[in-house]
């Protein structure tokens, strides 16, 4: 049975939640511990299955219903009070995969990264022995002659390392014509040829059969006997599926083809015992919810960026079920190179800020020290729940918002994330948007650079690099020194730090903590921006090295001990002062409009000192930033504006006046859609996508391919608001030539403040691109449609290619495309 290894919040319980992000749609929300924000419009009963809104609105059955979850059930916690964390065999090895390897690896693991919370070691694909051919290796009867010690000496030495076995398999599936006569229990015509040959195997248990109960438990049984205690069953939904289709071929055909799909799932748990966990894998079993522990959410990641996206989408898309139905599983996090380190620490970070089921892939011997200490400091995956209780889409948001209460501290964790291979973005950490105090001082902290960045009002903003991530700690301040991070653990506290006061009399902290043995451990503190500051005087810490560093506005206590223990600590603060110095005005920005209301805005450094800049738009603070270059989004678009800067001091203290800059018109000449935010923007499936497909591809439409333009899927409704402003809308429209199906059809239809200007009729894979050019003089309202074509949605990526609208120059006229008006 998995052990906790950190707090675990009382479940299920009721929690607070978001049911819509209108007020924030870059805004990716997580909790952990009790928490209260205004982020959240209402409250959720796990029990009940209900959430009751601030406005006094009831949904009932609200995953069964709203979130369309048939079978569900709140997660039981009580064997597994937190998600697996630690090594799966198949994304590093694949099929080649050897006990040897393994047993390397799990030798390794014992050694550096037990005590981290890494506990399970699991043998994918390849262990089995009849062929190697997808759909050909379905026999779980025999071994690999790689593995001809046993399974069970493999599972015995990976005990002795402390850590537990798991193991893959697609169980409903087998390959072995011999196991399929002598159990009967399969999908077969009267000559005994399969009626359902697929990924799964060659054939499929049929669970009406009676024996069916008996092959399965009897399979499971001899695995456990083996000494696994994880089960990772693949390909679930092609089994739900097979019902569906074979539902009349079946010995007993069923009423309900799920029913019959989920009575094979008690079966194996009946088989497992409530201690061992069960996984499902491949797309997104629901019709397992209730009786699996956790699903893998993601397809199969690939090394680099493309890999990294695909989990992220799989973390944000099915964040709502994590630690709510079951543990959401996003596949492996990747540490090794050539990935990028920079790509290492982002895709770690975001295992970490929504705690989900947490494996690497890697050779972990082979790991560089600075890459481990990546993986150090987000194992284990903790008690993380989502605050965000309904589906996010594809569209990947740039904030992952962690927020946290424990032992009376209240922080919120802030991943930004730059999803773009090529492009700076700017992020504006808004206190407003965050849920956190408009109005109020946050210590802002750098968690990977370790690194305090100043106490500010409004908020902050940041340039961050292509396919980087910053992770940011907030922390409201008080007029006395706070303890503002930790770096066990990405949660920054929650693990490790076990007690926590503040004598106010003798301005003392004490506190205790869990330490690793040979890993350093550091406290950071913060002190007021203005008024009386502070500086560490002394530290008591029993049975551990100390070092103390001072710094202007924070200062570090470092603690060294060479075995793990639990150290209580002392540390003592003293009067200090801070030095100022005052700051010359800021030299005048200028002014970039790039797409529709986006600004870029640049100036230079002044000769003297500065702690950074203060920004202003209509003489209202925005943020502060480090930089000399801010993106300036989010500008009403009624009236003029302007924008204006100040050099500010590390206490507050800024230059007398800002240097400000009026904003040019918010609508260009030429605007490509991609680049406007749409108004409103509603599809079936996933979220609206710019300059790329659904998919997360380049936008093709047959052989050519598209720099601009929309991806969406059927049924989609979007919209923008052109104000009058614009004279013509022209694109090329047609279905995705990557969609994976060749039958795909869709619909296209475009609007003028409510008027149909244009339909395309049912479009093919086909079909080339058709082109689109209509006068929109004075329209308000572009609406474009997508429909399914009738035949629905699966796999319908519609694009918009080089959609854009224009001015048509003064003496021009709008070419209204005519031949295909209804």
């Amino acid at each position: 049975m998995y052990r906790s290894s950190s707090p675990v919040s009382p479940w299920p319980r009721t929690i607070p939640c978001r049911t819509t992000d209108e007020s924030a749609p870059d805004l990716l929300v997580t909790t952990l511990g009790e928490i209260r924000t205004p982020l959240a419009d209402g409250k959720f009963d796990p029990r009940a299955d209900r959430v009751v809104l601030d406005d006094g609105a009831t949904r009932e059955h609200y995953y069964r219903d709203t979130l369309k979850i048939d079978f569900y059930a709140p997660l039981d916690k009580s064997a597994f009070p937190l998600p697996p964390s630690g090594w799966c065999s198949w994304y590093y090895y694949y099929q080649q995969i050897t006990p040897e390897e393994v047993k390397r690896v799990a030798e390794w693991m014992g050694r550096h990264l037990l005590e981290y919370g890494a506990r399970y070691c699991q043998l994918d694909d390849g262990w089995q022995g009849t062929g190697h051919g997808l759909g050909e290796n379905r026999d779980w009867t025999t071994l690999d002659v790689r593995f001809a010690k046993g399974l069970d000496d493999l599972t015995r030495f990976i005990r002795a390392q402390g850590l537990e076995a798991g193991l893959w398999l697609a169980p409903h599936g087998q390959s072995n014509p011999e196991v399929v006569k002598q159990w009967g229990v399969f999908l077969v015509d009267e000559s005994g040829a399969s009626l359902s040959d697929t990924w799964e195997g060659k054939f499929l248990v049929d669970p009406t059969r009676p024996q069916a109960r008996a092959y399965l438990q009897d399979l499971f049984r001899r695995l456990c006997d083996a000494g696994f205690t994880y089960f990772k069953i693949d390909g679930q939904p092609i089994v739900v599926d097979e019902y569906k289709k074979h539902a009349e071929e079946m010995v007993q055909p069923p009423e309900d083809p799920k029913l019959a799909y989920r009575q094979t799932i008690e079966w194996i748990r009946d088989a497992i015992g409530k201690s061992r966990y069960l996984l499902g894998c491949w797309g997104i079993p629901l019709a397992g919810a209730g009786i699996m522990n956790g699903s893998r959410t993601s397809g199969d990641i690939i090394q680099g960026l493309d890999g990294l996206k695909l989990a992220a989408r799989a973390m944000q898309h099915y964040n709502y079920l994590h630690n709510i139905v079951w543990y959401s599983d996003p596949d492996v996090c990747i540490a090794r190179g050539p990935l990028s380190i920079e790509l290492a620490r982002m895709w770690a970070s975001m295992q970490g800020l929504t705690g989900q089921a947490l494996l690497t892939s890697d050779r972990l011997p082979d790991l560089p020290a600075e890459r481990v200490e990546i993986l150090k400091r987000v194992y284990p995956a903790v008690d993380i729940r989502p605050l965000d209780l309904f589906d996010h889409g594809s569209k990947l948001k740039p904030i992952w918002d962690l927020k946290v209460a424990h032992l009376g501290r209240k922080y919120d964790v802030v991943g930004c994330f730059n999803f773009d291979a090529d492009a700076i973005d700017g992020f504006v950490l808004s206190w407003r948007k965050l849920g956190l105090k408009p109005e109020a001082l946050y210590h802002v902290y750098d968690f990977w650079q370790h690194e305090y960045l100043g106490c500010w009002e409004a908020g902050y903003a940041l340039n961050i690099p292509p396919a980087t991530c910053m992770v940011l700690t907030l922390t409201e301040a008080a007029d006395r020194p706070q303890l503002i991070s930790t770096d066990r653990h990405i949660t920054q506290g929650w693990i490790d730090l076990l007690e926590l006061n503040y004598d106010a009399q003798r301005n003392v902290y004490r506190g205790r903590s869990q330490l690793i043995g040979g890993d350093p451990y550091t406290l950071t503190f913060a002190f007021p921006r203005a008024g009386q500051t502070y500086r560490i005087a002394s530290v008591r810490a029993a049975g551990a090295r100390v070092t103390i560093a001072n710094h202007q506005g924070s200062a570090t206590v470092r603690l060294d001990t060479q075995r793990t223990a639990q150290v209580s600590w002392q540390v003592t603060f003293e009067p200090a002062e801070i030095y100022r110095f005052e700051v010359d005005p800021a030299p005048k920005p200028t002014v970039e409009l790039i797409g529709a209301f986006r600004y870029r805005l640049t100036w230079d450094r002044s000769y003297n000192n500065e702690a950074g800049f203060a920004l202003y738009l209509d003489d209202e603070l925005l943020a502060i930033t480090p930089g000399n270059q801010f993106v300036l989004r989010d500008v009403p678009r009624a009236g003029s504006h302007s924008f204006g800067v100040r050099c500010v001091w590390w206490d507050g203290s800024m230059s007398k006046e800002a240097t400000t800059v009026e904003l040019p018109e918010g609508y260009p000449d030429e605007l490509y859609l991609s680049d406007a935010a749409p108004s409103s923007a509603v599809q079936g499936w996933g979220s609206l996508a710019s300059d790329r497909s659904i998919s997360g591809g380049p936008l093709q439409i047959g052989e050519k391919t598209y720099r601009k333009g929309l991806g969406s899927h059927a049924v989609a409704d979007i919209e923008y608001e052109l104000a009058g402003r614009y004279d013509r809308f022209t694109a090329e429209v047609g279905i995705d030539q990557n969609n994976g199906k060749p039958e795909a059809k869709v619909t296209f239809e475009v609007y003028a403040d409510g008027n149909l200007l244009w339909e395309s009729g049912v479009m093919t894979n086909a079909d080339a691109a058709k082109p689109i050019d209509f006068d929109i003089r004075g329209a308000q309202i572009l609406h474009l449609h997508v429909g399914d074509g009738g035949d629905g949605i699966d796999y319908d990526h519609a694009d918009w290619g080089d959609a854009k609208v224009t001015r048509v120059p003064p003496g021009a006229t709008s070419r209204p495309q005519t031949d295909d008006r209804p």
